[in-house]
């Protein structure tokens, strides 16, 4: 079992996530830092990712301002995704160069880590060979988005606890045309806390990826300092 930060950022726009992540992948790259996983939640955003195509928003940029929905362009792989609070979103910064099968166990890995989040609330859901992500009765409860930088991941998981599923209609979801989101929150009929979530997820994530999950502040993933504060240790 190897050593992983862990940090909890709460409600972070989408921006200043991603350029969290790319500084922390340097960061990564450079062996100054251990694997750290990030969960966090976004404002309501529309982001685009380098295969997108911006006809997979289906709602004007008025009606985008007047609900408060920001859209912003991704550096990851995939097409046109829906974030929002009420949605768990997994950030893992991890050197993926030394294991076996790299990017495909690592996309597998991740996906088991919602699967098993899932059952731990009572849902049986799966993948669908054809499309990225998780489904249940064929609508998506979560998703997956990836970046590798020079053997380090960046960008992750997304999943649907209990947000506003009527906000996920702006778009076709991961480019697909008609289909729909859903939540734990909804398959169970009952309001989940976010909170009991990201425990749980954190509990199969260290199964999942046999780490041993260390938490550490936001102060110190976010301060100026953090770079050498992470080199005294590691």
């Amino acid at each position: 079992m190897t050593h992983c930060w862990m940090c909890n950022l709460g409600l972070m726009p989408y921006k200043e996530a991603q350029e969290l992540q790319h500084r922390l992948i340097t960061l990564r790259y450079k062996n100054i830092i251990d694997d750290i996983l990030l969960l966090l939640e976004h404002p309501p955003t529309i982001t685009l990712g380098r295969f997108a195509n911006p006809k997979n928003i289906l709602v004007s940029q008025d009606e985008l301002k007047r609900r408060g929905i920001t859209v912003y362009p991704s550096d990851r792989a995939g097409e046109t995704t829906f974030h929002c609070p009420g949605q768990l979103v997994v950030y893992p910064i991890m050197d993926i160069s030394h294991r076996v099968g790299r990017l495909r166990e690592f996309i597998h890995c991740l996906e088991e880590v919602a699967l098993k989040t899932l059952i731990h609330f009572g849902i049986s859901a799966g993948r669908l060979p054809e499309h990225p992500g998780i489904w249940k009765h064929g609508k998506q409860i979560a998703a997956i988005g990836l970046l590798v930088s020079r053997g380090v991941t960046m960008h992750g998981l997304s999943l649907n606890v209990n947000p506003n599923l009527n906000d996920f209609k702006v778009i076709n979801l991961c480019g697909l045309p008609g289909k729909e989101a859903t939540s734990i929150t909804t398959l169970i009929d009952h309001n989940v806390d976010i909170g009991d979530v990201i425990t749980c997820t954190q509990d199969t994530f260290s199964e999942v990826f046999d780490v041993d999950l260390e938490t550490i502040s936001t102060e110190q993933v976010m301060g100026d300092s953090y770079a050498a504060e992470s080199a005294s240790m590691v």
